[in-house]
């Protein structure tokens, strides 16, 4: 009886270390192994032996099969398949042993199993007693090459047959999905590989793997020579010759299609490299070598369609020794003699995508891969960020983020107002009153009596916004004139209207203080509700551009002007006005037929109840409980109820009216109108701003206007604010409302209704007087006042704080300060001077005489510094006045201030004295060229006589144009002796330092 030992034996790294300890475990067992005999073995190493002849074991062969795809392939490090095929490990190897134990031809025995964790295999390493023309080849070949050739064609021949006949008795190689996905998988290898043998055949189901026809008329197969034939050596199905050198490694490296083949030794042809790689899987490309830098191997890279057949290969062929042509191969698998050259395969798997692919292509096409970046980026925002943002603009106009609308908070607020006014009623009873009137009060003051002639603007305002949009709304005026009070009064109805209109307030002013991109940007992103900004960007991205021009010579496109990005905010929230337009409309619309429905169910209710006083109403729930026709008492009855059958109508009851929703009660254009969201742009075009702000929001109000999709406020100090938005809609006019200072009955009335309990005088209306209507001034005077000044001392400081304002502000504080100015202190003085004399004078006429001559661009600098103001006649600039009313009464004392005239004099005198003299050295030039022409003998052509000198005897041109140049001359000589004169008088005063 032969003995049957079992020895353990551990090749995988993991148990390398265990082997000493389980070959202790070593016992004598019976033929058959029962399931339980790899239960206290290693999960990764297993060996059974099989009976053992009685020949040496010096004699036997060894060789190593490679059955896949028995666990997971593990694709990459976080994969998590492996860990589950761990688990199943114990179960797959048994199903491996017992298919294994059936074999036992020529002394096979397993040597051991050992486990490839990353490709999903396992190794089955074994030893077997070969016949003695196996051996007598072995001995007799020249090389190893033969030897091995020999030894895996005799194991594929003798074995694999075998292993497939043992498998199918136990049900297939084994899977770590199961043996349903075992079996399922197989049928679709096997019929996969039909055809998968390399070379092309015409049929799978003959008798013989190189013929076809019947028997005795059979023809070879085109294609399939020596040479393709290389499946019989390598394996099939699921289980493999390894023909090369194993190695088990733990690295990093994962499985892939792709394989990278490194001969050791001489180049390997193509066609050498598809009979080797072929058997295991369809191949997709061959990759020759390629040049390398000395010292390295050359390699080739073998692509397969899948991955599974490339981790076959890797396992099986690594390591080896190949002929380098098909002859040499042809000849060496026939028995012939090895070749003189071989070159050991050197097999590793090549990753798909090589690291730092995606970098290193971007390094290297910078023209294609930056505009492309860009793009993507761009497309990223529109997709992804817009829509957010255009959210958190419907939220700003509609405001959803204002606490004052919600009921609860509105209540709050308006017991605390109450509880402030009872406060104030107290204390204004007592001799501590500081506070004045109440504030509603003040309000109404401010509104209807002090401000009457608002009125008229306000109602004008509210037709407009009556009708569809169709050009701009200008409210101009100078600060304090109640512009914004104006807006806000329109926007806010009282309770008693309709519910406020959706509105989006922009304090341009915010926006032009803006010093960079990236601040302009975020502050019409604040105004406008536009969330999220990145801001930041914008001068990353400017650099980004300027180093691409350095690396590729132009300009990526991340960066964009600030005009562009100011467009696109605005082009969003344009997006965003119309759907809040639109969702007013449909809740308007919803409103509407809500109301039509309580309509109907309020006349349905009124006919039912008539019918039950008449008696012709029957509820239907009554037949449920006392049945219905002449058995009921409580039913109605099969007749149907006619209006003789019920009573008279009550007379006494008259039927309440129903109001209808008609066409003539509601007009839907009107309510249309009212859905459209207000744009105010408050502050406008007041002072330059960076980059083309102003233009930018010009044609955007004007895009929202001619699309109506809202109504477009401008609120603006002067009228210079007109170029931009005439320019934005040049075909239209404009709806404008001019604002002023009240009138000196108003501003008077206003200060008696804020100082009420103190007694003004007439002298202290005239000091009043002197403040004009300007509401700013006006309450500075009153806080004054309620701080203890008398209302002449407030306004008589008011005064001298504008006069040294204007003295630093239109003079400069020394000359190098003045030279910065965008006017000359000639021209200064001249404005203070004239204003001070008269209070306005003629724009047209300033202009036609020094200073101002040929330099409207100070006057209107002037303008824009609000030292003066321009007021317009048809578009026209008509009148020229002070900046604000108190101005007159400072610019009075600049001139009474002897030293500060005297000294601004004696500049605007010697500003004239230049040009007094360089017109006497034009006029005496011009002289002397008249005098050369008589004196040359030209008097006769020129019709001249030689009678007098310039022949101012006779009648000629030259004596006209020289009588004409004396006249000017003598003019010039007594204007210069005029002005000597008055500088010296004002020299004396500054030397005196009074008048």
């Amino acid at each position: 009886m032969l003995q049957q030992s079992r020895r353990l034996v551990c090749r995988s790294p993991r148990g390398a270390l265990l082997a000493p300890r389980l070959a202790q475990l070593a016992v004598r067992r019976s033929p058959t192994f029962p399931s339980r005999s790899l239960r206290s073995l290693s999960t990764s190493t297993v060996a059974d032996a099989v009976p053992i002849p009685e020949r040496s074991s010096a004699a036997r062969a060894h060789g190593s099969f490679y059955v896949s795809e028995v666990l997971p392939i593990q694709l990459a490090r976080w994969d998590f398949r492996p860990y589950l095929g761990t688990l199943l490990e114990e179960g797959l190897l048994e199903h491996l042993n017992a298919i294994t134990a059936d074999v036992t031809a020529h002394g096979f025995r397993v040597e051991s199993w050992e486990i490839a964790r990353k490709d999903g295999g396992v190794f089955c390493h074994f030893s077997y007693v070969p016949p003695q023309q196996v051996e007598s080849t072995a001995t007799t070949a020249d090389s190893a090459a033969a030897t091995n050739i020999a030894s895996s064609a005799y194991a594929a021949k003798q074995f694999l047959p075998l292993l497939a006949d043992a498998a199918r008795k136990h049900g297939g190689w084994p899977r770590w999905l199961g043996s349903w996905w075992a079996q399922r998988m197989d049928q679709r290898g096997a019929g996969g590989r039909i055809d998968s043998e390399a070379g092309h055949r015409l049929y799978a189901a003959f008798r013989s793997a190189e013929t076809v026809g019947a028997e005795g008329d059979e023809v070879a197969v085109q294609g399939s020579g020596h040479g393709l034939g290389s499946s019989s050596v390598a394996g099939g199905g699921r289980v493999w010759v390894v023909r090369g050198r194993q190695w088990t490694e733990d690295m990093s490296r994962f499985p892939s299609n792709r394989l990278r083949v490194e001969f050791d030794g001489p180049d390997v042809s193509q066609e050498v490299l598809y009979i080797l790689f072929r058997p295991y899987g369809r191949l997709t490309d061959i990759v020759p070598p390629s040049p390398v830098p000395a010292g390295s191997l050359r390699y080739a890279v073998v692509v397969y369609s899948r991955m599974a057949p490339a981790t076959i290969a890797i396992n099986c062929l690594h390591g080896y020794a190949t002929p380098l042509n098909t002859a040499e191969l042809v000849r060496l698998q026939a028995g012939g003699p090895a070749p003189p050259a071989l070159s050991r395969l050197r097999i590793y798997f090549e990753r798909p995508l090589k690291a730092h692919a995606i970098r290193d292509w971007i390094s290297g096409h910078p023209r294609i891969a930056l505009p492309v970046l860009a793009f993507l980026i761009g497309t990223l925002s529109y997709t992804f960020f817009d829509p957010i943002r255009a959210f958190f603009v419907r939220s700003k106009v509609e405001g959803v983020w204002d606490l004052e609308n919600y009921t609860i908070l509105n209540r709050a607020s308006y017991d605390k107002a109450k509880l402030t006014t009872g406060i104030r009623q107290k204390l204004s009873s007592s001799s501590l009153n500081i506070f004045g009137s109440s504030p509603a009060k003040a309000q109404d003051t401010v509104g209807q009596n002090a401000w009457r002639d608002r009125e008229e603007a306000e109602r004008s305002v509210e037709r407009w916004l009556s009708e569809y949009p169709s050009t701009f709304i200008t409210i101009s005026g100078p600060p304090g004139s109640g512009k914004t009070s104006l807006v806000t009064r329109v926007i806010k109805k009282p309770p008693s209207h309709d519910q406020p209109r959706p509105a989006l307030v922009i304090d341009c002013a915010d926006i032009g203080k803006a010093k960079s991109d990236g601040a302009l940007i975020s502050a019409l992103a604040d105004q406008t509700g536009y969330y999220p900004v990145f801001s930041f960007l914008s001068s990353l991205n400017g650099l980004i551009d300027l180093a691409s021009v350095g690396l590729i010579g132009q300009k990526a496109g991340f960066s964009t002007p600030v005009d562009q990005q100011l467009r696109a905010i605005l082009e969003v929230v344009g997006g965003a006005l119309k759907d809040v337009s639109v969702r007013s409309e449909e809740d308007r619309q919803q409103a509407i037929a809500n109301a039509k429905d309580q309509i109907e169910l309020q006349a349905e209710k009124q006919r039912r109840q008539e019918l039950i006083i008449r008696g012709g109403w029957h509820d239907g729930r009554l037949d449920c409980v006392a049945g219905n026709g002449v058995m009921s008492e409580l039913g109605l009855g099969e007749e149907p109820v006619a209006d003789a059958d019920m009573s008279e109508p009550n007379p006494t009851v008259e039927p309440r009216p129903v109001a209808l929703a008609t066409a003539d009660t509601v007009s839907a254009e009107a309510e249309a109108i009212k859905t459209l969201p207000i744009v105010v742009l408050k502050n406008f075009a007041q002072k330059t701003a960076k980059g083309d702000l102003w233009n930018v929001l010009a044609e955007w109000g004007a895009s929202l206007v001619e699309n109506q999709v809202a109504h477009v406020i401008v609120v603006t100090e002067g009228p210079t604010a007109t170029k931009a938005l005439t320019k934005a809609l040049p075909a239209k006019p404009l709806n404008s409302v001019s604002l002023a200072d009240a009138d000196e009955a108003n501003s008077l009335a206003y200060i008696r209704d804020k100082l009420a309990g103190n007694d003004i005088s007439t002298e202290d209306a005239s000091q009043v007087a002197k403040l004009g209507g300007r509401m700013v001034d006006l309450e500075t005077l009153v806080y004054k006042v309620k701080t203890g000044t008398t209302i002449r001392e407030a306004v008589d400081d008011f005064v001298s704080r504008t006069v040294v304002e204007l003295r630093k502000s239109a003079f400069g504080d020394d000359s190098k300060d003045a030279k910065n100015l965008p006017w000359s202190r000639a021209q200064a003085w001249k404005v203070v001077s004239e204003l001070a004399k008269h209070g306005e004078v003629s724009y047209a006429f300033l202009l036609q005489d020094f200073p101002f001559k040929g330099a409207e661009a100070s006057l209107k600098a002037l303008e824009e510094h609000e030292l003066v103001s321009v007021t317009y006649v048809d578009g026209r600039a008509s009148r020229l006045k002070p900046g604000k009313p108190v101005y007159r009464y400072a610019f009075e004392a600049l001139v009474n201030d002897a030293v500060f005239k005297a000294s601004c004099q004696i500049d605007y005198n010697t500003v004239l004295l230049g040009k007094a003299e360089a017109d006497i050295k034009a006029v005496e030039a011009e002289l002397s060229a008249l005098k050369d022409i008589t004196a040359d003998g030209g008097d006769e052509a020129l019709g001249v006589s030689r009678s007098s000198w310039l022949g101012l005897g006779k009648s000629s041109a030259i004596r006209d144009r020289a009588r004409w140049l004396l006249e000017k001359l003598q003019k010039n000589v007594d204007k210069v002796h005029k002005l000597e004169a008055d500088n010296a008088e004002q020299v004396k005063v500054l030397a005196a330092g009074r008048a």
